[in-house]
């Protein structure tokens, strides 16, 4: 009888500490770190991490020597000459009043750089090498260094392409060795002369004789149904469904998030962006140019989060587009500093910010690898180039925002092949020239792109 009493008192305990270490394990909340943007924080591509600087750099430098107006032959050359103007040491900067603007007409010598788009002015102090005394909220797309040792007040001019925008001055430690720089340049690199040419709202530089060679590029794609290249747009990858869609490609979704893949470029949307009142406040009350500091740093941020940037020494992305409007910002390719477009996406990487969340995030699916020689492809003249636009039935020239000489990027077979082309801007995006522009071939015919 004592047998059969303690057997059952141990079996009570024993339940006991069952359903005790049961609603132990139900209750319990392990120390783990919440990922930002409740994404997976270990999930990521084979790319790489870049910086500001890495990804701010000019589309375009500019030689004006009096009369001649010139550019780099080898056009990868400015970079390493941006790179040696970015140490030069910058100071006293100062707002431009209206009665002293500055008259790029009356200055003999400079140097002009251009950048892709419209910078906010506090980056300034990340590209160059200042004294911190660069306080001054405004914007800048162009900069000119005048080479000039009687100049002592407008040595450097950082202009906004806006007709009310503030232009800001600074000088230069020593203007000595920035005459002497300039004068080097003409001795240790080979120039081709430049045209200039007035659009509506804008000046542009191409050069009067191209000189671009195509490449062919092996490649390497991700795999889109991998887990790990899921998890960094799903929370949880297991409620992930997929299903073809009506253009082709596949969409992967649980529910809520959206990745749409469609050959070697992808889209993913995400709605859940919560509404944020403060956060909003904030953004009207900073003005635009916090908010172009914040796209710039959070999305820079973003893709280091997954090492998306898949680049090599000859391929590598640029900060080629900024809007502060809608909230968007681009990554566009280059090869060579000459950029690189595309109409399938294969090109550029783009974040859209609602809410100061990430709504929407565009990018192509692969990486170029080895590359080869192709057949040369020949190209209008630059003169040649402007009387066809003038009279293109097509192309309203009054329409054209920008011009620019660069490659087009399509897959064929194995490779994909840049092919040298010139590139137009107009208010519904990027087009090619056309192949029947001249008996010249111009890489293809032409086809809007939006934005890629």
């Amino acid at each position: 009888m004592k047998i059969e009493l303690l057997k059952t008192v141990l079996l009570v305990f024993l339940v006991s500490l069952s359903l005790l270490l049961t609603l132990g394990i139900w209750n319990y909340q392990g120390n783990y770190e919440n990922s930002r943007r409740d994404q997976a924080a270990d999930a990521q591509l084979n790319g790489a991490e870049l910086t500001k600087n890495d990804l701010i750099q000019p589309s375009q430098i500019v030689i004006h020597d009096r009369d001649s107006l010139m550019g780099f032959t080898e056009k990868e050359t400015e970079l390493s000459v941006f790179n040696d103007i970015s140490e030069w040491s910058l100071y006293d900067f100062e707002m431009i009043s209206e009665e002293e603007e500055f008259n790029k007409e009356e200055t003999e010598k400079m140097i002009e750089i251009i950048f892709p788009t419209s910078l906010p002015s506090s980056q300034i102090n990340e590209v160059f090498s200042t004294d911190d005394s660069m306080v001054i909220d405004s914007k800048f797309k162009k900069v000119y260094l005048v080479v000039d040792e009687d100049v002592t007040n407008q040595q450097i001019v950082f202009d906004n392409s806006e007709s009310d925008g503030i232009d800001i001055r600074a000088n230069v430690q020593n203007m000595s060795e920035v005459a002497e720089y300039f004068n080097r340049l003409h001795l240790v690199h080979d120039f081709t002369p430049y045209l200039e040419v007035e659009l509506t709202n804008n000046i542009v530089y191409i050069p009067t004789e191209p000189n671009i060679m195509g490449r062919k590029f092996r490649y390497e794609t991700i795999n889109p149904d991998s887990l790990n290249f899921l998890e960094i747009f799903f929370p949880n990858t297991s409620n992930v469904a997929s299903s073809p869609n009506y253009e082709g490609g596949e969409v992967y979704s649980d529910g809520y998030r959206e990745l749409a893949v469609k050959g070697h470029a992808m889209e993913f949307t995400d709605p859940t962006t919560s509404e944020n009142l403060q956060d909003q406040g904030m953004q009207q009350q900073n003005g635009n140019s916090n908010i172009a500091d914040y796209l710039l740093s959070n999305s820079i941020e973003y893709i280091n989060a997954h090492n998306g940037w898949l680049v090599d020494q000859s391929i590598q992305y640029r900060l080629y587009n900024l809007n502060e409007i809608s909230n968007w910002i681009e990554y566009r390719m280059v090869y060579d500093n000459y950029p690189i477009f595309s109409n399938q996406g294969f090109a550029s990487m783009s974040v859209e910010y609602r809410n100061l969340s990430e709504y929407q995030y565009a990018r192509p699916l692969m990486q170029l690898t080895f590359s080869y020689d192709r057949t040369p492809t020949s190209l209008m003249q630059g003169e040649e180039l402007i009387k066809y636009l003038e009279r293109s039935e097509d192309i309203s020239y009054n329409q054209i925002l920008d011009i620019q000489l660069g490659y087009r990027i399509e897959q064929g077979g194995q490779v994909f092949d840049l092919i040298p082309t010139w590139i137009i801007e107009t208010h519904a995006g990027w087009e090619y020239v056309t192949s029947d522009a001249t008996s010249a071939s111009q890489g293809g015919n032409t086809n809007a792109m939006g934005t890629n």
